[in-house]
């Protein structure tokens, strides 16, 4: 029995060994699985083969003593269990040869040396305090991150964390993989074929995408206004192609870059994008050329697609100036027809038309002899155009992509919207018209302080779409009520519609939003509106009503020698009654005070297209003198739509402050002037317009003298017909206006 105790004990301290070698391999596997994939295949089989082997030699013994092992297998795994954790300080040991642990700091470091100002040690301190990637450095906040690693200020984290949300955003392929493969933990001989595979990866785009591989090679020095000095300070911001610098924003392109301006930033941004649409442009022609002639639009559009794939912003670009080159021959309307009327023209109205004729051949040579290079704005200021609804579309599309990736890339998405202020308007005294600065205001939605502004202009945005793909116009009313709880004010809602298209920038037409037009016109003309011939006439003494929708109408004939722009409407009714314009070959229109949108786009129109001159005949106080300048140059709150609406050939007739003396105007019927209206008077002396105009200043300063104004209506004080029988007709013969 004795001799069966001992060999029954043999079994007992095989499956002892057993249960130490399990918790060592289960151990191990834990520890392996951590460092890298190999280790721990190769601890599971060596654990494996032990348990295997043991397992065959003490299968039958193992079933006699079980009731025996029983009791002694709850007092000693608890000794078993404390030697793996002397065991885990010795495994460390045995791996120390190996380079599967470190492959993944080295590889994060990597990724994060990428970025300007990093370092070896820094991406070292940054990878051992949990920013391991360039993804999360991005997302990190600069005081937690000062505080985290010894060394490093406030002001240095911003800027590093600045540098790696640029880097997000402009990266290329390679940079990519190198990103993701810094985020996960790979063994070195994966971690040499993910960069095998890398290399393999982007040479097959390269090979696919040839447009891409070509677009690196612009030089940053051929960009309009970078030199050699400035190019080079680029790339130490990690802004080393022209690529990288059209995928940027100008405004964290000013912060980077040392010395560049906000506004020097947006066009270099804007020539950057331009410099690699006309190189995709041109691939594209290249690749139509080699395939067969007759399906060229077949052949043109499978690199749309591919290019679709790379990048939003050439989606978006491409398509608008493909679709802007098909709508070339519409967008240019049949010239109206002239006619002589016979009537009566004074000499000095006929010299103005002809100087005014002389200016625009003039002006055309010029932009003939210019090209596709003159600019159609003054430098320094935002390049509105008057757009269709593909086109419009195509840009609100772009926007809302523009602010989906930096909502991805940053997780604080902006709109980025043109500043409106006066301190942002530019004079272009050559154009003679008040233009958009370039300057900006951030719209973010993670500030509580903007966050409503930012939902309504991505309400309005939403609004347009719909309008744009129906095909349909709102008013500026309906526009509130189609979300009356989130605008609360049509206040709010109408400096958001002019927000959306500063910000795309076009025009308000073109985003088929309009406003009420309440002026109205009348005299020698002949138009066609939405396909009916209208003679205005034959409109009575109310003449045609203005519409909005200006895009609907055409010119088709006139004989009118010059145009009557009245701010009173009374003083309309009195030529309609008269019908001036059988006396002198006119075109009567009124705005009925500060003129909209619609009636100031018609007084252009007709002066552009009939190529005659416009007089204003407005009240002689400084309200009168503010709506003749609006009409003459634009307002500073639609600035951007200037050189849509305003006229610069438009004169001011009437009523002078000389006028009051010269006509015998009465005393009683002058107006002394308020406090406001010498305040007015004075701001209006200040601007740089009215100083370049020497009769302007003169009248005015001669009303801030004799501190009276009257209105057009004072001349009935000499009779009821005195304004159309005497006034007009002679200030017209003697070419008195300013």
């Amino acid at each position: 029995m004795v001799g069966n105790k001992d060999e029954d004990s043999q079994p007992v301290q095989t499956t002892l060994g057993e249960l130490i070698e399990s918790k060592k391999s289960g151990m191990q596997k834990m520890k392996s699985a951590k460092s890298s994939t190999r280790a721990r295949k190769h601890n599971n089989a060596r654990a494996n083969d032990k348990k295997s082997t043991k397992k065959g030699q003490s299968a039958k013994a193992t079933k006699k003593q079980s009731s025996k092992v029983a009791p002694s297998k709850s007092p000693r795994p608890k000794h078993p269990a404390s030697k793996p954790a002397k065991e885990k300080k010795e495994e460390p040991k045995q791996k120390t040869g190996t380079e599967r642990t470190p492959s993944v700091p080295s590889q994060e470091g990597t990724a994060l040396k990428l970025l300007p100002g990093v370092g070896a040690k820094l991406a070292q301190k940054l990878a051992s305090t949990g920013y391991d990637s360039v993804e999360r450095l991005s997302k990190a906040r600069a005081d937690a991150l000062s505080r985290r690693i010894k060394g490093l200020n406030v002001e240095e984290a911003k800027k590093i964390i600045r540098t790696a949300t640029e880097y997000l955003r402009g990266r290329s392929v390679t940079d990519e993989t190198l990103s993701v493969e810094a985020a996960t933990p790979v063994s070195g001989a994966a971690l040499l074929a993910a960069e095998d595979s890398a290399a393999e990866t982007a040479t097959a785009k390269s090979d696919e995408e040839g447009s891409k591989t070509k677009e690196y090679d612009i030089k940053l020095t051929e960009l309009p206004g970078v030199g050699p000095k400035l190019a080079e300070r680029f790339r130490e911001a990690g802004y080393d192609s022209v690529a990288r610098v059209s995928r940027s924003r100008p405004d964290a392109l000013a912060r980077t870059v040392a010395g560049l301006s906000k506004d020097r930033a947006k066009s270099i941004v804007s020539a950057a994008k331009e410099a690699i649409t006309s190189r995709q442009l041109a691939e594209l022609a290249e690749e139509a050329s080699k395939t067969a002639p007759e399906p060229k639009r077949g052949a043109a559009a499978p690199p749309t697609k591919k290019r679709g794939k790379a990048k939003t912003q050439e989606t978006v670009v491409s398509p608008l100036l493909q679709k802007a080159k098909a709508k070339k021959p519409i967008e240019k309307r049949p010239r109206p027809v002239i006619k002589s009327s016979g009537l009566p023209v004074p000499e000095s109205v006929l010299e103005l038309r002809r100087e005014l004729k002389a200016r625009y051949r003039a002006a055309e040579k010029a932009e003939a002899a210019a090209g596709s290079e003159a600019p159609a704005f003054a430098s320094g200021t935002v390049q509105v155009a008057d757009l269709t609804s593909d086109e419009t579309t195509a840009r609100l599309v772009e926007a809302a992509i523009e602010v989906l990736n930096e909502t991805m890339t940053t997780g604080r998405p902006s709109f980025e919207i043109p500043s409106r202020s006066a301190d942002n308007i530019v004079w272009d005294e050559i154009k003679d018209l008040l233009l958009l600065g370039m300057r900006t205001i951030s719209r973010p939605y993670h500030s509580l302080a903007s966050v409503l502004d930012a939902t309504r202009t991505a309400r309005v945005m939403e609004i347009v779409y719909q309008l744009l793909r129906s095909g349909l116009h709102a008013t500026k009313r309906e526009l509130y009520y189609a979300d009356v709880n989130l605008f609360r004010d049509q206040r709010y809602s109408d400096k958001i519609i002019e927000d959306v298209a500063s910000m795309l920038p076009t025009t308000r037409d073109s985003i088929h939003v309009v406003a009420a037009a309440r002026g109205s016109a009348m005299g020698r003309i002949v138009i066609r509106d939405a396909g009916d011939r209208i003679d205005l006439t034959q409109m009575g003494t109310g003449g045609w009503a203005i519409t909005p929708f200006l895009d609907q109408v055409e010119i088709v004939e006139s004989d009118a020698e010059f145009i009557l722009l009245s701010e009173k409407d009374a003083a309309v009714m009195r030529l309609a009654e008269a019908k001036y314009w059988n006396r002198q070959p006119c075109i009567v229109i009124t705005g009925k005070g500060s003129g909209d949108i619609a009636t100031r786009a018609f007084l252009k129109t007709m002066v552009k297209e009939l190529e005659i001159p416009a007089f204003a005949l407005m009240d002689s106080d400084p309200y009168g003198h503010y709506i003749y300048s609006v009409f003459l140059r634009g307002s500073k709150r639609l600035s951007y739509e200037s050189p849509f609406i305003a006229t610069p050939e438009l004169k001011l007739l009437g009523v002078l402050s000389r006028d009051l003396d010269e006509f015998k105007i009465p005393k009683s019927v002058r107006i002394p002037m308020m406090p406001a209206d010498i305040k007015r008077v004075k701001e209006m002396l200040k601007e740089p317009f009215v100083q370049k105009n020497d009769p302007w200043v003169e009248d005015l300063q001669l009303m801030l003298r004799i501190k009276e104004k009257a209105e057009i209506q004072a001349f009935a004080s000499h009779g009821f017909e005195y304004l159309t029988d005497e006034y007009i007709p002679r200030k017209l013969e003697t070419g008195d206006w300013i």
